[in-house]
């Protein structure tokens, strides 16, 4: 039994007739009239009897119609609910990202999409790249921004861009001139040495660039000047801007930032390959849709992400 076949019986009701019924329904007498027959039939009672021409309720029809109009009723707020959901997720997004790119994500993506989308809400997460997957995985973001290394095979990939891992230096750093220039690599070239006494900010251990340097420090057997340690690249950049110190994570693009990217000469690992994560079952709606394309875009026009 499904809510046409509510509606059906309550009209025949409403209008104590199966022709009159038939016509507002848009169906034919004879097609109502078995469809009539097979409902009592599968419910072993008669829903109506009949007196000077005119169908009447029984007692079982009574009960059935006014549980029919409330199924109605309920199927209409269903229907609506979900114009409304659907609706809603053309208006707001949520996404997350790592804690040290959202600086990255407010100046250089959402700026430019609010211009266009002024009437889109986003939220946006900042946090470990494994707790905004298992977000993604439980439904409590759409997408999150994420590096190659941490793949999970519940999810769809959007590849964005590379990033590299950098020596990060103020603007008037005296390490700018001592680096140099070399035909394959994207920034100019510095060697451990010429940095190594400089004062260091140094990324936590719980970031894949402060694991990565640690390691390189450790096998280079060298104590660097740490100065400072945060826990995200927005903090290192700012510190490096301040002047505290110098630097090294996976870049980020440094559009209006006081700071210059050089490459180290030592420890070039493998470029890092960022990606958007969502659902498998994602229907990306079209404002998702633009974040990416700004995504693509502003990691190109930035050098690399």
């Amino acid at each position: 039994m499904n809510v046409k076949d509510y509606k059906y019986i309550i009209e025949i009701a409403e209008q104590e007739n199966v022709s009159k019924a038939a016509d507002i329904l848009c169906i034919t007498q004879s097609a109502l009239t078995k469809f009539l027959q097979r409902i009592e039939q599968e419910l072993g009672v008669p829903l109506f009897f009949r007196k000077n021409n005119r169908l009447f309720l029984t007692e079982a029809g009574s009960y059935y119609t006014e549980i029919g109009k409330e199924i109605l009723r309920l199927d209409t707020e269903v229907e609506k609910g979900i114009a409304r959901i659907t609706a809603d997720k053309e208006k707001q997004i949520r996404i997350g990202c790592s804690v040290g790119r959202e600086d990255y994500v407010i100046q250089d993506v959402l700026a430019p999409f609010f211009e266009k989308h002024s009437d889109v809400c986003v939220r946006m997460l900042g946090g470990t790249s494994s707790s905004r997957l298992d977000m993604v995985e439980n439904n409590e973001l759409d997408m999150a921004l994420v590096s190659s290394r941490d793949y999970r095979p519940g999810l769809t990939y959007y590849p964005v861009a590379n990033a590299t891992l950098v020596l990060a230096v103020s603007q008037h750093s005296p390490l700018i001139k001592k680096a140099v220039s070399k035909k394959n690599s994207l920034y100019p070239v510095i060697a451990l040495e010429d940095w190594i006494e400089e004062p260091f900010i140094q990324l936590s251990a719980v970031t894949a660039s402060g694991k990565i340097v640690r390691e390189f420090f450790r096998k280079e057997n060298v104590c660097p000047k740490i100065r400072l340690e945060v826990n995200s690249v927005s903090n290192c950049i700012a510190a490096v801007e301040s002047g505290i110190g110098n630097a090294v994570f996976w870049e980020i693009p440094r559009k209006s930032r006081k700071v210059e990217y050089l490459t180290l000469k030592e420890l070039r690992p493998e470029q890092q390959r960022m990606y958007v994560a969502c659902r498998l079952n994602y229907n990306i709606p079209a404002i998702g849709k633009d974040l990416l394309r700004l995504l693509r875009h502003t990691s190109t026009e930035n050098e690399q992400i």
